[in-house]
């Protein structure tokens, strides 16, 4: 009987051991965290990519967001923010638009949208009426 229930507690924790491991590699990949982002991001039209490059900021883990055009019509835009990798951060292109979200447990929550052929930076706390992401929402619940 001993036996019995040590086995059945084993499966029992392999169990749940692989589900919160499924869960949460599925969670954090639908969140687009920065630190699961391995590829660049396509925008809803296909035409941009949001790229995300780690590097060492004077010793902070950071991450650095680009936007380029996937056929290399435009030069590479450099986002002038900063996120650092031990906030939680996610990037999200908007529902149908090629509007690019960030929103960083540092700095906030910015995005990038095209206006007469240069990408312009906003910050959502200046804007609240923007049209946030439902990705990012998932993510945030309760925040926007």
């Amino acid at each position: 009987m001993r036996k019995f229930v040590l086995i059945l507690f084993c499966i029992l924790v392999v169990g749940v051991i692989a589900n919160c491991t499924h869960v949460n590699g599925e969670e954090a990949k639908n969140r687009n965290e920065l630190s699961n982002i391995d590829k660049p991001l396509s925008s809803p039209s296909s035409n941009y990519e949001a790229v995300i490059e780690k590097f060492d900021d004077d010793g902070v883990i950071s991450y650095k967001l680009f936007i380029v055009a996937v056929d290399d019509s435009e030069p590479k835009y450099e986002a002038d923010l900063v996120f650092r990798a031990r906030d939680r951060n996610y990037v999200f292109w908007a529902d149908g638009e090629d509007v690019l979200w960030g929103c960083s447990g540092d700095v906030g929550t910015f995005y990038w949208h095209r206006e007469d052929g240069s990408w312009i930076k906003k910050a959502y706390a200046d804007h609240p009426e923007a049209a946030v992401p439902q990705g990012l929402k998932d993510a945030r619940p309760g925040k926007y």
